[in-house]
């Protein structure tokens, strides 16, 4: 999610400066690796930046058949003719260029490349960055406010929002009974039971009684379809 806001603040930004978007979308003649395909792009784009000061957002796709597409959101035009020239050095084929005529709708259709689920070559890949010379949101710059993140916060012993926000030090204080949760994935845990407690008391009590009746061998958790339902065999 802050990975998306800090996208759509950087594309915002970029239409302060300039009204006209352009879309880009730079397709390799070949499928490779994600490896391959970001050393291209990379030597690619740092000849643009070089040669016609190449600045946008970009934004990676993964296609089930042709690979990597890299679509780029830029304000500015820039010689395609340059551009289709240099590219065919680092094995690009297809590039398609357009003026962007809604700027929502485009920043959306991206959004959704940033909000699918990371196939396993992805997990640690950039989906978007920045470059060249434009005004941007880093994700470090963003700060979520909601009822579970405050909790997450109040359990990690973090500052309140308000207090990051505003440069207010608040120090954590450490009480026998109490200490922060360090590690985030049980802080996150501990946040999600109170945040469902917060407007259902009994969440816990009906869990118990749903794990005891579960291991009693009481509720059949198969499908009627399954194999492992009893009645699958007598319809």
């Amino acid at each position: 999610m802050k990975s998306r806001s800090a996208f759509e603040f950087t594309v915002r930004k970029m239409l302060r400066q300039n009204r006209k978007l352009y879309f880009w979308t730079f397709t390799l003649r070949e499928v490779h690796s994600l490896t391959e395909a970001m050393q291209f792009w990379n030597e690619f784009l740092t000849l643009l930046k070089r040669k016609v000061q190449f600045r946008g957002v970009r934004v990676l796709e993964l296609h089930e058949e042709h690979g990597c597409h890299f679509h780029v959101i830029t304000n500015e035009r820039f010689p395609i003719r340059t551009i289709l020239a240099l590219g065919e050095r680092y094995g690009f084929g297809r590039t398609n260029v357009k003026p962007v005529t809604d700027a929502a709708q485009t920043v959306s259709y991206l959004c959704k490349y940033l909000s699918k689920p990371r196939a396993r070559c992805l997990r640690r890949a950039r989906l978007w960055s920045a470059f060249g010379k434009i005004e941007r949101t880093r994700v470090r710059d963003v700060v979520l406010e909601t009822a579970k993140i405050r909790l997450l916060r109040r359990i990690m012993g973090k500052p309140s929002v308000h207090y990051e926000l505003n440069g207010i030090e608040s120090p954590v204080v450490e009480a026998k009974r109490w200490r922060p949760e360090r590690n985030f994935r049980r802080a996150l845990q501990k946040a999600e039971i109170a945040y469902l407690l917060s407007f259902d008391p009994e969440y816990l009590e009906r869990q118990e009684v749903w794990q005891k009746a579960r291991f009693a061998g009481l509720v059949d958790l198969s499908h009627p379809w399954s194999s492992g339902n009893p009645l699958a065999d007598e319809s």
